[in-house]
């Protein structure tokens, strides 16, 4: 129920001056999807300069795709012997098309399954191709080395060729481990590698073994929701707008896109890794200053906080309970996202294989107390901010300016249109777009039904913290 001063009618309310126009939702607009567009284009350009992938020099560090890969080819092949061989080979294929890195853990992972062909095959070509690549040429030698070693004892064990050291191998990551245990033959270390590959994959299974409990109650969540809403149940609480424009709502999402073109630009010219990972998280979370705007503009705060859905609802025990239901309504509709981006990489090209998150670097480098603090920027930091913007703001500006609809039509509309920004501005590349904006969907979906934003940042916030748990337990 909306409450109303004395002697004021609802009528008087609806009709009382707010900011936001037509106007200013049309340059809001162009903010936002010129800002988006920057923030797309500049993540991608800045990853063409940083990782081309025709240059000759080696990143850092393999990436964690390919070290979890490998990972998890190691366990399979300790839990089902040689019939694993062929199977984990082939799950490797997309390493041969990646860089100096991916390319030499490839070899080293066929040389590891037994298919010597395959690792000498690809050995070749980059040899060919950097004759004078140290650690081209450092694996190699252990290769070859492990080619004349019989597995041993650990105290028998032989020593790295000349000239090679685990420092100097330290960025194959675990294929590092693999190699030195074949050219050393040293048992010991081989055992530890396949017993810390098999708690991962161990980990991975219990990962996937929830996500499709999720999936079943997913499921059976959104069927009962299609019963109800067919059989005329109401399914929204989105309470009515009180503006006559959806232009405030509008301006709030292009203010914090402004934010966001603005910290971009300055990570590019600041070194704001210098400042650690507190001051990083604080640039971030400066973000929620485009609250101030639409009070700035002159809409009050409690009008402002009703818009926005910053209310406790039903009680934060039973909307934190939608949280968890907006998650696994979220699986089924990640899959058709997952479907839509591989129907996307046959039509166009491309791989998912590729694709890397700064989170993935960051949990890589971090100490246990950096680890803390990225799980508080993503489950606590990205889902306030992220859902105040994208399902408080832009959600309810486009349910605002597409009212004329029917119900159903707006729904739809508004959601697809706010995933897709939301989607758009996360670095993950365009063919995860489909499966990020499937995700935002099912936040867009409690938004509606919930009207409060404590269901989508609760789901958000389960989503994220599973994602780190499962990044961690890949790189443990």
């Amino acid at each position: 129920m909306i409450r109303t001063m004395p002697g004021m009618t609802m009528a008087t309310l609806r009709n009382r001056a707010r900011p936001g126009s037509v106007r200013s939702a049309a340059a809001a607009w162009v903010t936002i999807v010129v800002g988006c567009a920057w923030i797309f284009g500049g993540i991608g350009s800045l990853k063409t300069e940083s990782e081309p992938e025709t240059t000759p020099t080696a990143p850092a560090l393999v990436s964690p795709q390919a070290d979890a890969a490998i990972q998890l080819v190691v366990a399979m092949k300790s839990w089902a012997g040689a019939d694993a061989v062929g199977a984990g080979l082939s799950s490797l294929d997309t390493l041969k098309t990646q860089g100096t890195l991916e390319r030499l853990a490839f070899a080293i992972a066929a040389r590891w399954l037994g298919d010597d062909s395959a690792a000498h095959d690809m050995m070749r070509v980059l040899e060919a191709e950097l004759p004078d690549d140290a650690l081209v040429w450092q694996v190699q030698a252990c290769l070859a080395q492990a080619a004349a070693t019989s597995p041993s004892t650990a105290g028998a064990a032989t020593a790295l060729p000349p000239g090679v050291t685990r420092e100097s191998l330290a960025p194959l990551g675990a294929s590092a481990r693999l190699l030195e245990s074949m050219a050393t033959g040293d048992a010991a270390l081989a055992a530890q590698v396949a017993e810390r590959a098999a708690r991962i994959a161990m980990a991975v299974v219990g990962f996937f073994g929830l996500a499709l409990v999720a999936l079943a109650v997913g499921v059976t969540t959104l069927v009962v929701l299609l019963v109800r809403a067919s059989s005329g149940a109401p399914m929204s609480r989105l309470a009515p707008t009180l503006l006559g424009h959806q232009g405030i709502h509008i301006e709030l999402v292009a203010a914090w896109v402004v934010y966001e073109v603005i910290l971009g630009a300055v990570a590019s010219s600041v070194d704001l890794e210098g400042l650690g990972t507190i001051g990083v998280i604080t640039f971030q979370a400066l973000g929620l200053l485009a609250l101030a705007w639409p009070i700035v503009r002159g809409l009050p705060w409690s009008d402002l906080r009703r818009e926005l859905g910053l209310t406790l609802g039903a009680g934060i025990v039973r909307e934190a309970a939608w949280g968890v239901l907006a998650w696994c309504m979220a699986i089924p509709m990640v899959l058709v996202g997952v479907m839509l981006s591989a129907v996307m990489a046959w039509l166009f090209g491309g791989s998912f294989s590729g694709a890397s998150h700064p989170l993935q670097e960051g949990l890589r480098s971090s100490s246990a107390g950096g680890i803390v603090i990225w799980y508080l920027v993503a489950a606590v930091v990205a889902p306030v901010l992220e859902e105040i913007v994208f399902r408080g703001a832009l959600y309810r500006g486009l349910r605002a300016g597409t009212s004329s609809m029917p119900l159903l039509g707006s729904m739809v509309m508004s959601a697809l249109l706010s995933s897709l920004v939301f989607a758009a501005i996360h670095p993950q590349g365009i063919l995860f777009v489909p499966i990020l904006g499937a995700l935002a969907m099912s936040f867009c979906l409690v938004r509606e039904m919930r009207g409060s934003l404590v269901a989508p940042m609760v789901g958000h916030a389960v989503n994220n913290g599973l994602i780190v748990t499962l990044n961690l337990m890949l790189l443990a």
